[in-house]
């Protein structure tokens, strides 16, 4: 691509557009480990409940 203002602005526009997908990315991937640390709490918690019952 040659050196030109339009070149330039493309590859900035590129650029920005990694980092809101990276940004996105992270945040589906820590809202995912939140999920799975919850369901997990709730199952042992449910677990829980149940050995006292008994």
């Amino acid at each position: 691509m040659p050196d030109t203002k339009e070149g330039r602005d493309e590859q900035a526009h590129d650029e920005e557009k990694r980092q809101r997908e990276r940004e996105m990315d992270e945040e589906m991937e820590y809202a995912e480990e939140t999920r799975e640390r919850r369901e997990e709490r709730e199952a042992e918690e449910d677990e829980d409940e149940l050995d006292s019952d008994e």
